[in-house]
């Protein structure tokens, strides 16, 4: 073949050469507009196609990790013990409090125990929330009522909070009673670092309890 062929560029006049390769050139860039090509520029900006890709792939990837997420939370909250026939769910994300001198004492049912300083000196954490045990309480009766009694308590173990000052990490035991509302009575250290709260709560009620037992009675 003749080498005039391979420069045919010679024989076509120049306005008819722009015209070509101008429309090439729009080609090219309606191609990269639509994503049907790279573009292989010098410019470091992608197709609109490109981006709104790499878009929707992010954002399903966000919305993947956040719906994994909250399956985790759903599995460890459906592990977690809530008492016998899950009595105590009732509860979950609720508060009580209570003030003793220089500090405010919180119970987070089934979350953790706080001791707040009132002199905005910050929060310790008593512990986080673990189980549930039962421990037999020999107390006198209260002439108000708010107290433990004697018999079979159930006790919230709440562990591995802040550590003391040269001594161990802070746990509290919460003992239940029966009482009409959630409330926190009283809070001591039973020794370093250990506390005890007492709270009230009706989900603590026997559900045979001297009404319920008469009722059983009458009906027999």
């Amino acid at each position: 073949m003749p080498s005039v062929v391979y420069n045919f560029q010679a024989y076509v006049p120049t306005f008819v050469l722009d015209l070509f390769y101008k429309q090439m050139d729009n080609l090219r860039q309606w191609l990269v507009a639509n994503g049907m090509v790279a573009n292989s520029g010098t410019s470091n900006k992608e197709s609109p196609a490109v981006t709104a890709a790499r878009d929707a792939l992010n954002a399903a990837e966000r919305d993947l990790t956040s719906k994994i997420s909250s399956l985790k939370n759903e599995e460890d909250d459906l592990a977690k013990d809530y008492g016998p026939e899950e009595i105590f769910r009732a509860l979950k994300d609720k508060c009580v409090s209570t003030e003793a001198g220089e500090y405010t004492y919180e119970l987070c049912w089934f979350k953790k125990t706080m001791q707040k300083s009132k002199k905005g000196h910050g929060n310790t954490n008593m512990g986080d929330y673990a189980r549930i045990d039962r421990e037999f309480s020999d107390e006198e009766d209260r002439l108000d009522g708010k107290g433990l009694g004697t018999g079979e308590r159930m006790v919230l173990r709440y562990e591995n909070g802040q550590s003391c000052w040269n001594g161990p990490r802070r746990r509290t035991d919460v003992w239940l009673a029966c009482a009409e509302k959630e409330e926190l009575w009283r809070v001591s250290e039973s020794e370093k670092c250990v506390y005890k709260m007492e709270v009230g709560t009706p989900a603590a009620c026997d559900p045979q309890g001297p009404a319920e037992k008469g009722k059983q009675k009458d009906e027999l």
